[in-house]
């Protein structure tokens, strides 16, 4: 008779890019990664949307970071599971510690949109998800718990990863963040891709993993081997900003829930120099605004990550942001109350073009078309502050300062891929052009005559 207290030592998670994810709990890397699922941080990715309004573009791109961040982990278990079959001696003390790091690294994104809410809630000021990740292994009990019961030392090497820290080897920090492919980078060009409907983002995911191998410095490197696999990887992962992430509907759809925010803080700015949660709350609610504790502590921070504790990072999920945008649906302000609507009925802004001649920054003509445009909103009740965007981008991936990835040749020797591959050094470069619209009501890009 069977045994009624089997239990299966793996557990699989259906999967869009990879089919099934298998983790196995006779594995204790694997083991963790399970236990660290089941905490209420990575559980709450659920509510986390993986890339935010690009729903509003490409309809079923509705997934969560839940579902991204075990994909990395899966990754980085397979790429370990490769490398140390290779080099055992400097891959075994490290494994557990790459695979916690692989599945807690979004841990700290809170809504709207993950990267979009980094833009409306800390402007200018980069990485706040990476810094909330970090305080919540440091500050979280039950992540603590799991981290320090499997090893001592597990929790600050960890830490050190996700810090990129030069106390942990440097392949460690390559698996999740390293140049040109890494788990993270690897599996949202997969996911992404599916959950738009769009093939850009595949790519021969299994040939990279298994020609990868560690240089006697302790540096990921790709067997030559491979290099065409890496540089498929390089197209696909461009291919996805430029047909995806950079959508000029996107970045529309971008712009008009940055507006509101932009409107909330005005109608409370007098009072959040008082530093005064009640004076914030009382200034909005002059104007029929809701806002609960949480919201109310980041209109207060100037860099949440830092500032905010971790409980009210907790509550800064999709549904607290989507109720809050319902509620101001309904402001007495007019302003706030037309954004959040335009927000929750897709009436998104139209684009305009600015032509190749008009691209420089102090071209007369650019600057004459947008001055049409604003006096133009005017007229039609639309204040220009909220209404008139500029979207500019430069192809995002190629400005981040990025490491080359390495490439072991056959004779042993190891070289940039830039110096093997010409197609991975022209998309390496930093982009010369930038490509810019204007993002408006459909009723000013209609009284402006233009059609498109």
């Amino acid at each position: 008779m069977p045994n009624a207290a089997y239990q299966s030592p793996t557990v699989s998670f259906a999967d869009v890019a990879h089919q099934t994810l298998i983790f196995d709990r006779r594995i204790e890397s694997n083991r963790l990664i399970l236990d660290l699922i089941d905490t209420r941080w990575i559980q709450r990715l659920r509510d986390i949307s993986q890339t935010g309004n690009t729903k509003l573009v490409y309809m079923f791109a509705e997934h969560s970071r839940f579902g991204h961040s075990l994909g990395v982990a899966y990754l980085a278990s397979l790429l370990m599971k490769s490398m140390r079959e290779k080099n055992y001696a400097a891959v075994a003390p490290y494994e557990n510690a790459v695979a916690a790091a692989a599945i807690l690294h979004d841990a700290g994104h809170v809504a709207p949109g993950s990267h979009l809410a980094e833009k409306i809630w800390a402007p200018g000021s980069a990485g706040q998800h990476e810094q909330v990740t970090l305080r919540i292994i440091k500050e979280d009990e039950q992540i603590r718990e799991i981290l320090s019961s499997c090893h001592p030392g597990l929790l600050s090497q960890v830490q050190s990863i996700l810090a990129e820290d030069s106390s942990v080897p440097p392949w460690t920090k390559s698996v999740i963040g390293g140049g040109g492919w890494n788990a993270d980078r690897g599996n949202w060009s997969m996911v992404d891709s599916a959950m738009c409907a769009v093939s850009y983002g595949r790519y021969n995911v299994t040939a990279l993993i298994d020609a990868f191998c560690l240089s006697p410095g302790g540096e990921l490197c790709l067997q030559e081997n491979r290099l065409d696999a890496l540089t498929h990887f390089f197209v696909a992962r461009d291919s996805m900003y430029r047909q995806v992430y950079q959508h000029r509907v996107l970045q529309a759809a971008d712009a008009l829930t940055r507006a509101v925010v932009l409107r909330l803080r005005d109608l409370s700015e007098d009072a959040v120099s008082s530093g005064s949660p009640q004076a914030v709350q009382d200034a909005l609610a002059a104007h029929g605004a809701f806002a609960d504790s949480t919201m109310l502590a980041v209109l207060l921070s100037n860099s949440y990550g830092s500032e905010l504790p971790i409980s009210s990072l907790y509550e800064m999920t999709e549904s607290w942001w989507t109720y809050h945008l319902h509620r101001w649906c309904n402001a007495h302000d007019q302003v706030l109350a037309d954004l959040a609507q335009r927000c929750r009925t897709r009436r998104l802004p139209k684009t305009i073009r600015l032509s190749a001649q008009d691209e420089e920054n102090n071209n007369e003509q650019t600057c004459a078309l947008i001055e049409q445009v604003k006096h133009i909103a005017g007229e039609l009740g639309y204040p220009p502050r909220y209404y008139v965007a500029t979207i500019e981008e430069k192809d995002k991936h190629r400005q981040k300062a990025e490491t080359v990835p390495l490439v072991m040749l056959d004779t042993g020797e190891i070289v940039p891929a830039t110096a093997v591959e010409p197609m991975i050094d022209q998309l390496m470069r930093r982009p010369q052009a930038s490509r810019r619209w204007l993002a408006v009501p459909a009723e000013v890009k209609q009284k402006l005559g233009r059609i498109r």
